[in-house]
């Protein structure tokens, strides 16, 4: 079945000026109310007002989370018919997407173990005497850990609406996953019924874009909650934060870079030279989308297959988001350390997957990501509240993750047009 499935293009908002603007001035209204009130009692009283910007916020969050990433699914599935044209090259680009991305979500479980931010912050906020995260940590649940036979329990509903009723993601994917395989297997007949899906995701990613302009009220309420109650020496642990998630950004590229050499050859550097304006136009907009236009011209123009670069360039932003997996693993799991718990191997394994599923299709709206962490940590019983932590630092990780992700697919599409020489003076793929 031969479909077109858009995304919105992100628009060139200030949300991120904005949001920079609310953190500057919740520092300065924390640290205010941490120098000029000393009692407890008044304290409390004062977050519980801040709490109702940030709960607003999150609560927006967790109603769009199950239609989001349905429909995202149902939509990625449909785009994934369109390999049938170009069978063997859509097997070589898969290959190499879920290859990518099974490493980028390890490399963020490796990293955040390794550096425990979460566990750093959690003896910051807990020595600070911060009762919020005390009492969400007794709430968590401790019993929470994936076993096999309560995994394939979960993961199929009773009731194909139960999943959406109840924010079950697991649940909701299997259903979308249902529907998107049988559209395809009848083919076109049932192609507006997928015209409709692609429609209604357009609707979600146009209300989660409403939503996200409540963002620096949410930046505003929890920052300056968080240094009132902690002064500015936690702000540190913010920018360490941020240093470790461009580490593993870091080794991406050089990971990357190593493999052009190896496998591009003769020529690599050139075209990276060439196309590195438009990654920093990537970084500098949030927005991997906006450098596609340019990224597809200047494959042309160094020689790359039309018809490989136009194909796997558009597919990989559904499937290719190897940056925003790192980050969805690295802040999920930092999230955890943040309570207090630290998860086993096995249930780290059965998040990883989940996460290589609903991870899919993010990459079109800012700070989307952290949607799917906030699903993944109420699917193991982990509060949602955590994502909050993180969104004063989110926005400068997102301007990394949009520049990484459209390196990653220029990347793609370099190594399955080398797979595919001796196959390129085809006229199917010139």
């Amino acid at each position: 079945m031969t479909m077109s499935v858009g995304k919105p293009q992100k628009s060139k908002s200030r949300l991120g000026l904005y949001i920079f603007i609310a953190l500057v001035l919740g520092i300065i209204a924390g640290q205010t109310a941490h120098i000029g009130i000393t009692d407890k009692q008044t304290i409390s009283d004062i977050s519980g007002y801040l709490d109702l910007g940030s709960m607003l916020f999150l609560r927006l969050i967790k109603m769009i989370i199950a239609p989001l990433v349905f429909t995202t699914l149902v939509v990625g599935i449909a785009k994934m018919g369109d390999g049938k044209s170009l069978g063997r090259v859509f097997a070589k680009a898969m290959f190499i997407f879920m290859t990518g991305g099974i490493l980028s979500l390890t490399l963020g479980v490796v990293l955040v173990e390794f550096f425990q931010p979460g566990k750093a912050l959690h003896e910051a906020l807990i020595g600070a005497g911060n009762g919020d995260l005390a009492a969400a940590t007794n709430n968590v649940c401790t019993n929470c850990s994936i076993t096999l036979k309560s995994f394939f329990e979960s993961l199929v509903p009773d009731s194909s609406l139960k999943g959406f009723v109840e924010n079950h993601i697991l649940q909701v994917i299997v259903v979308a996953v249902f529907i998107g395989v049988a559209g395809i297997s009848i083919g076109e007949s049932v192609a507006p019924v997928f015209q409709m899906f692609d429609m209604f995701s357009k609707l979600m990613f146009k209300i989660i874009g409403y939503i996200m302009y409540l963002a620096p009220l949410a930046v505003f309420t929890s920052i300056t909650k968080l240094v009132m109650g902690s002064g500015m020496a936690v702000l540190k642990l913010y920018l360490i934060y941020a240093a470790e998630f461009y580490l593993g950004l870091g080794i991406i590229w050089a990971v990357y870079l190593i493999l052009g050499v190896v496998i591009v050859g003769k020529g690599f550097f050139k075209i990276i030279k060439e196309l590195s304006p438009f990654y920093g136009t990537a970084f500098a907009a949030s927005s991997s989308e906006v450098a596609l236009p340019s990224i597809l011209q200047g494959l042309e123009n160094n020689g790359i297959s039309k018809k490989i670069s136009g194909f796997i360039i558009p597919l990989g932003y559904s499937f290719n988001l190897e940056a925003s997996m790192l980050n969805c693993t690295f802040a999920t799991i930092f999230i955890i350390q943040l309570y207090g718990y630290h998860i086993d191997l096995k249930t780290e394994i059965t998040m990883l997957f989940m996460l290589l599923v609903t991870s899919k299709g993010i990459a079109g709206i800012p700070r989307a990501s952290l949607v799917i962490v906030a699903a993944t940590l109420s699917a193991f019983g982990y509060p949602e509240a955590g994502v909050l932590i993180l969104l004063p630092v989110d926005s400068f990780n997102d301007m990394g993750r949009s520049a990484t992700n459209a390196f990653a697919n220029t990347m793609s599409a370099l190594f399955v047009n080398k797979w595919e020489a001796k196959y390129n003076k085809d006229d199917d793929l010139k």
